[in-house]
Formats: C-alpha cells, structure tokens, sequence
C-alpha cells in the first residue's frame, strides 16, 4: 500500500511575509548614493558662413594658462559637433577662466576665452570662416 504525502499548505501569513521581504530587502541593500556634484557649462554652437552649423567641428576646453594652475582633478576636455554644430563641457563650480579652441577641416580655427564662477551655462557661439588658399 503506497501512501500519499501530505503538502502542507502554505498560509497567508508566509505569503504575506515573503511579499514583504521581496520588496524590502532591495531597499535594505540598496547602495546609498551620494549626491550629485555641482557644476557649470560652457556650450555653444559652431557655424560657417552664411550661417550654417558645422557638423564634425573639434572643440577642446583648457584651462586659460594666463590664469594660473587649473583646478585639481581638470583635465583638457574635446568633443566632437553634431549635425546642429552644438558642443558641451562640464566644468567646476570654481570661479575660473577658460581657453575654448574650434577647428574643423577646410576653416580657419578660431579661439575663445570664457569665464564661469559657479553653477551657471555659458554660451559661446564660433562662426568659422574658409581657409584663405
């Protein structure tokens, strides 16, 4: 004679208690983290004459060596223009002045120097022209 095996039948308490631990234990886990740091950027748009955007234009953003040391950790940042010519760059909350340089094949490049002191946008707008042949 086989016997049978009894299941025992789960409560609602042990489900209740799993529901519980499911959703709770992600928090309890979770890492905290930190808050954001503050920053500011400096943007803008490159064009050529008569006033089309400059797709693929390089721009860097240094440091303005007549100011003195960068702030520690600031690296030499670039980046690339889309097809709107639009570039942008975060930098430090420090009150600091910068060299923006944008060149792009067949123009001649062009150098801007901005000033940022602390959790503001600044706009620079490059208008390249052709390179004398």
């Amino acid at each position: 004679m086989k016997r049978k095996k009894r299941r025992k039948k789960k409560t609602s308490g042990s489900r209740v208690l799993g529901l519980a631990l499911l959703f709770l234990l992600p928090c309890v886990f979770a890492e905290k983290r930190k808050p954001a740091e503050p920053y500011g950027i400096v943007a803008g748009t490159v064009f050529h004459e008569p006033g089309f955007a400059v797709n693929g234009a390089q721009v860097t953003l240094v440091a303005d060596p007549e100011t003195g040391a960068p702030p520690s950790g600031f690296k030499k940042q670039s980046a690339v223009t889309g097809i709107r010519g639009e570039f942008a760059f975060r930098v430090p909350v420090i009150a600091m002045r910068y060299a923006v340089h944008a060149q792009a094949h067949g123009y001649a490049a062009e150098d801007k120097k901005v000033s940022i002191e602390g959790e503001q946008r600044v706009e620079v707008t490059f208008m390249l022209v052709p390179e004398s042949k």
